[in-house]
């Protein structure tokens, strides 16, 4: 085949050509409308609840354990009093510094907008992630 007869099939391509069958018949079928088909009953559904609960559950006990306690009024930090926190173990002197770090970056944002909920809420929030960590560590042998 050389490039002639590859031409001649091309413009042979843009011709309208009417199909061999009638395809209108299977177009119709398809679109009337079928009667409702009945359903067998839902056995999945009963389990889909329970896992449901049981995942609604499991995120509300998470939260409740995030929340703060009601021990926590913020005057336990160290970094409430200007000092600074220095665990004993050395495996917590990473989070130590990062703690002290973002207390740092948090009071300059506060400087710059001084009326952002949001900052005072993640202000707080690392405070209790803090004061948690001393608990724990105090508690450790």
């Amino acid at each position: 085949m050389n490039e002639f007869e590859w031409l001649r099939q091309t413009r042979d391509l843009n011709r309208t050509h009417a199909p061999q069958r009638d395809l209108w018949a299977g177009i119709a079928a398809q679109l009337e409308p079928r009667a409702p088909a009945t359903r067998a009953p839902r056995a999945w559904l009963p389990m889909t609840a329970a896992a449901a609960m049981i995942l609604i559950g499991l995120f509300l006990g998470t939260a409740l354990l995030r929340a703060p306690t009601s021990l926590y009024d913020g005057t336990h930090l160290a970094s409430d009093h200007g000092q600074r926190w220095k665990p004993r173990d050395p495996r917590l002197a990473g989070a130590a510094i990062e703690f002290q770090a973002a207390d740092s970056e948090i009071r300059l944002a506060l400087q710059q907008a001084p009326d952002a909920a949001f900052l005072r809420r993640i202000q707080q929030r690392t405070h209790v992630q803090q004061w948690r960590l001393q608990r724990y560590t105090q508690r450790a042998p």
